[in-house]
């Protein structure tokens, strides 16, 4: 964001306790700017609207003061002066973001009310909550030296999709698991522009507003959010935490600073961070107090020492190559003996896999390149799905017999525990993911009106053992055909998935995705179409790997369709990553 500055105030929003959400900027600077210069609300322009005139109506108030809303850069100023003294003191435009494609007619005197369609509601962080079809806001006016003035109104602020999308930028909050050993990756909407580095660290500062069983913070709750976070010249991004200096242990500073470091990178001009607290700077380990971005790779959400081995059966036998035209048979039982598997799972090691008998009905879990033997965990199941690992190497399976589908999770040497998942236990479920940090897990059911994806959180204890599941939800994804089938879905990011649907006979459609359920953005990965009738998708959250569709005996690369990749081997029936 550019403009002729005359001057410039405090960017973002006053200063809360870091036990209440994070608040979405509602003050920022404030420019002068000619009334020539006022333009579409676009990235890179400025929008300057104006304050109330003399005389205006209660409905022109209203919607008036709703275009105020829309100033560029975000800045609540001129908006405010739309309200009554005492509703200036009372309005908290910070405490969530509404947005509208339509607006209907005003109707009212002293209160005003405004329909509006198709509305997409986010919390205080920027977090996607719910959509909604059609929504009514009513707002009451008062009368103060003559003129009409807003008096009563909803918290929040209320603006078009269009000036949301864009001004807004996706990306993602970086907290780790409830025992603190991978970081998982939350998906926000934050202000685009010189507001976003200080947007991020407003988002770790506070407590999230999820369950902490899903995911926490170690950012200590005394601390108070800065009002501004300067990126230098040479790419440092000083970030100044007023509060009382903490003191901490080493450990408790690592988190700290991969929190910070792995949210903060998403800032391109970023290269590396400087953190104070009270009075006092961390340090990083190697006595710096510029922290690079490379810091906290240890807990990286795809798994710091994950494989990324391909894995598969040929003619039988479980093979691992660094690709498709590397693949070799491995040593253990599975490798060297023809076990009747039809489908396999690794974990993100690439030590153990587990593999589903050719009747669906029994698992059996083996080292990989190691002898020793195979151990039958699952039995007398019906059609089991491929299974699934996580960081703490628990089994994630799912049974699907007759259309109602069982979700069950092994940890170590303990059997089997079934886990009801609200929207998925019960109905015909065709594929499942679960991601490597153990906090999502991804469903397609199928329907008569087509196949829909649905997404559903893990809750665990302090210990990580697994609690119980959230309802699923259904992600945003729009439909290609009116019927819609789903073939496969894969991992593309540690938040984000891609969707292998049907456009017609010989070509069909990658789309991405992703897991927090808001309205696609085109910017997160868009849509590959691919030719032939591609059945299955072979993917990795981590970056760069390759995502492989599969169709028949061809197989083609989503991410680099332009080039050519080895051919399959004979007799494949199982192809895929750790995880």
């Amino acid at each position: 964001m550019r403009t002729r500055l005359a001057h410039a105030v405090i960017a973002i929003c006053v200063v809360i306790l870091a036990s209440a959400c994070v608040r979405m900027p509602s003050e920022g600077p404030v420019s002068e700017v000619d009334s020539e210069s006022r333009s579409d609300n676009t990235p890179g322009t400025y929008f300057d609207p104006k304050p109330p005139q003399p005389g205006e109506s209660q409905t022109e108030i209203v919607l008036n003061f709703l275009e105020a809303m829309r100033a560029t850069p975000i800045q609540m100023g001129v908006a405010r002066e739309f309200l009554s003294v005492e509703a200036q003191k009372a309005w908290e435009p910070e405490e969530s973001i509404l947005t509208y494609a339509e607006l209907g007619d005003p109707v009212g005197t002293f209160e005003v009310v405004l329909p509006m369609e198709e509305i997409e509601q986010y919390d205080a962080r920027g977090a996607w909550q719910r959509s909604r079809s059609t929504q009514e806001l009513s707002f009451g006016l008062t009368s103060e030296e003559g003129e009409w003035r807003i008096d009563r109104l909803p918290d929040g602020m209320v603006v078009p999709a269009s000036w949301f999308e864009s001004q807004f930028r996706r990306v993602s909050l970086y907290y780790f698991d409830p025992t603190g050993q991978i970081l998982v990756p939350e998906p926000v909407f934050v202000p685009e522009g010189d507001q976003l580095a200080s947007s991020l660290v407003d988002g770790l500062v506070n407590d999230p507003s999820i369950d902490p069983r899903i995911s926490r913070t170690f950012f200590p709750p005394e601390l108070l959010r800065g009002l501004s976070v300067p990126i230098t010249e040479d790419g440092i991004a000083e970030v100044s935490l007023a509060g009382p200096t903490i003191k901490v242990d080493a450990e408790i500073t690592q988190r700290i600073l991969t929190q910070l470091v792995w949210t903060m990178r998403q800032e391109p001009r970023i290269r590396a961070v400087s953190l104070t607290v009270g009075e006092e700077e961390l340090v990083a380990p190697g006595d710096t107090t510029q922290i690079g971005l490379d810091v906290g790779s240890a807990f990286d959400p795809t798994g710091a020492e994950a494989s990324s081995d391909l894995f598969g059966l040929v003619d039988g036998l479980l093979v691992r190559g660094s690709s498709i035209g590397a693949l070799q048979p491995t040593a253990g039982p599975l490798g060297t003996q023809r076990l009747g598997a039809r489908s396999i799972g690794v974990n993100l090691s690439g030590v153990r896999v587990a593999a589903v008998s050719g009747d669906g009905g029994s698992v059996l879990v083996a080292p990989v390149d190691e002898e020793g033997r195979a151990v039958q965990v699952v039995s007398a199941a019906r059609d089991l799905l491929p299974p699934a690992w996580d960081f703490a190497d628990r089994l994630w399976l799912v049974e699907r017999g007759a259309g109602r589908a069982r979700v069950s999770v092994v940890a170590g040497d303990r059997p089997p525990r079934e886990i009801e998942v609200q929207g998925v236990t019960g109905r015909d479920v065709r594929h499942v993911l679960v991601s490597r940090d153990g906090s999502r897990l991804v469903a397609v059911v199928r329907r008569p009106d087509g196949d829909r994806v649905l997404v559903s959180r893990i809750l665990h204890d302090e210990a990580g053992g697994v609690l119980r599941t959230t309802r699923a939800v259904p992600l945003a994804f729009a439909p290609q055909a009116p019927s819609l089938v789903i073939r496969d879905i894969t991992w593309r990011s540690p938040s984000a998935i891609s969707v292998l649907s049907d456009l017609s006979r010989d070509l069909s459609l990658v789309e991405t995705i992703s897991v927090d359920g808001a309205p696609g953005d085109p910017g997160i990965g868009g849509a590959t179409r691919v030719q032939g009738g591609t059945r299955e998708l072979v993917g990795s959250p981590v970056e760069g790997i390759e995502i492989f569709a599969l169709s028949g005996d061809d197989v083609s690369d989503v991410t680099a369709p332009e080039l050519p990749v080895a051919s399959l081997p004979k007799d494949l029936v199982s192809l895929t990553y750790v995880g």
